[in-house]
């Protein structure tokens, strides 16, 4: 082989090696492992979601994903671990819910602009929700025992979360407040009301369809309209209008991936990467009919798309914040 030819080959060859290089980040995702760090403890449907995602993600970036529980304070443990401890090199990022984020940034552990936001993949409107055999089959029983002994209905919480908002404005109209018992997570929420711990939750309505469907009834939802899902439950404020009361507020919940600020700045080819992967997995034909099958209506939002909606929550978030805990 003469010395042109083989320039010319040594040549492509350097090239090839530059496109499949992982610090480039175009054919592999340059380091050892992603983390996705849940701030929740596991078997909620946040922590649902991200194990099912994981095997499509990793098909993606040509890499393991670990899913990393981080529970305590309504997600404010894992979520400040992360600020304070991970890497901003990609290796660490977070998938949250709105509005436990708005919690924390209520308490001044954070700012809003701490993070990069990216991915909103899942939106669920709050619902009153009971034991299935509950005594208090219908809302408006419900409130009729809170009235009349609110010390003794004591409700399933997680703070941070919309449940002790909506609790607190439930209160303001019906003029009673039930008793507050706060849990780390979904899993243990749900259990405390199939237990009988506690006699009622307000929390999402998909994750709690989907997870306990069978062990809990839905008393109304905190939507505007009646939800296909569950056509029989009533709205809120259909149940409030009755009594006399004013209405509630949208309180949805939303999930949305997130990472620390100076990953984005750092490692913009990372950065779109781990994007167009993460698309690609939520896309996936097989990972939809999964989470289907488990009632759990996934989406994909960009990140512009993703922060607006973060910024917007969190305004709504902030006027309520005295209710957050």
């Amino acid at each position: 082989m003469d010395k042109k030819k083989a320039a010319i080959i040594s040549a492509i060859l350097v090239s090839l090696v530059w496109l499949v290089s992982p610090e480039v980040g175009f054919c592999k995702w340059p380091t050892k492992q992603l983390n996705i760090v849940v701030p929740y403890g596991a078997g909620g449907t946040t922590d649902r979601v991200m194990r099912g995602l994981a095997p499509f993600l990793e098909k993606e970036i040509g890499a393991p994903v670990v899913i990393v529980n981080r529970p305590g304070g309504g997600a404010l443990v894992g979520t400040k671990a992360h600020l304070a401890n991970d890497p901003a090199d990609g290796s660490f990022i977070v998938y949250t819910i709105q509005p436990y984020l708005s919690g924390q940034i209520a308490k001044k552990a954070f700012t809003i602009d701490s993070f990069d936001y990216f991915g909103l993949n899942y939106r669920s409107p709050q619902g009153v929700w009971v034991k299935s055999d509950s005594k208090y089959d219908t809302m408006e029983k419900l409130i009729k025992a809170i009235k009349e002994t609110p010390t003794k209905i004591k409700m399933a919480y997680i703070p941070n979360s919309w449940s002790p908002v909506a609790s607190a404005l439930l209160a303001e109209r019906i003029g009673a407040e039930a008793k507050g018992i706060p849990y780390e997570g979904g899993g243990v929420q749900r259990m405390a009301i199939v237990s009988g711990d506690c006699d009622f939750t307000i929390t999402e309505v998909y994750g709690t369809l989907a997870a306990a469907a069978q062990d809990m009834k839905a008393l109304a939802v905190v939507e505007e309209e009646r939800l296909p899902e569950i056509p029989n439950v009533p709205t809120l404020n259909e149940v409030l209008k009755k009594i006399g009361a004013s209405p509630m507020p949208d309180l949805s919940n939303t999930r949305f991936f997130l990472v620390k600020k100076g990953f984005k700045e750092k490692y913009p080819e990372r950065w779109t990467m781990l994007l167009q992967a993460m698309e690609k997995a939520h896309k996936n034909p097989d990972f939809i009919a999964m989470m289907a099958k488990q009632k759990l209506e996934v989406t994909w939002k960009d990140a512009e798309a993703t922060r607006k909606s973060v910024v917007e929550s969190d305004k709504i978030c902030q006027k309520y914040a005295k209710y957050l805990e």
